[in-house]
């Protein structure tokens, strides 16, 4: 499958979580009032995948931005507001930036582990975190091939792929939309991104943690 199927495969499974109907807890499922899955998409050029990128939830948008997504026509034009906001974000550049210094160049697949939007001020369930993984996140990853690694954003998110996806390469590293430099700390150490990198350039199913205190103990061996 080629980068255009395979983008056109992901705009059909986001139509299809759209219409969820679980009603899960600490999120929100709203066509009508612009909330709705809407941040799986490919970015970058490129006539492969280098990478899945998987955060925890669609960040929360403006009032503005919500009635524009209510305004939307279709998923395809809902989608395309979207990735416009998130390619001029500096949370796109600091990840990109950073996938090509671990030499995943191309394009890349850019997803979250929830699909609807979080309830603002309540926590996520582990619950909700399954049941979407199970229902949504596992049929995207069926559409990439096993050997692109995935790089989790938070250790919420690197947990329940590595539980889930035990047939694939996962990285963590700290959330560059975070309130700690944690993740800038991690782009700037140069020894510790060439030992990810040896690690990711095996291709093999695995799981290598980033976190700042395992990531100490990477630099001590």
């Amino acid at each position: 499958m080629n980068v255009m199927e395979l983008e056109a495969e992901l705009v059909r499974a986001g139509k299809e979580s759209m219409h969820c109907e679980r009603k899960c807890e600490g999120v929100r499922n709203s066509v009508e009032e612009g909330f709705f899955p809407r941040y799986t998409m490919v970015s970058g050029l490129g006539d492969k995948i280098g990478c899945v990128i998987v955060s925890l939830a669609p960040p929360k948008v403006s009032a503005r931005d919500q009635k524009s997504l209510a305004a939307a026509r279709s998923y395809e034009e809902a989608l395309k507001q979207c990735r416009s906001r998130v390619e001029s974000s500096a949370l796109y550049s600091k990840l990109d930036a950073f996938r090509n210094e671990l030499g995943l160049e191309g394009s890349a697949v850019w997803t979250t582990l929830c699909k609807c939007e979080r309830i603002k001020g309540k926590e996520l369930p582990s619950e909700t975190i399954q049941a979407c993984t199970e229902s949504h996140l596992a049929k995207e990853l069926e559409l990439v091939d096993k050997s692109v690694p995935i790089i989790a954003l938070g250790n919420r998110v690197f947990n329940a792929v590595r539980r889930n996806f035990t047939d694939r390469f996962v990285l963590n590293v700290p959330s560059p939309d975070g309130s700690r430099s944690d993740f800038q700390k991690t782009v700037d150490n140069k020894k510790l991104l060439g030992f990810a990198k040896a690690h990711i350039t095996e291709g093999k199913p695995g799981a290598l943690c980033l976190c700042p205190p395992c990531a100490r103990k990477h630099l001590l061996t």
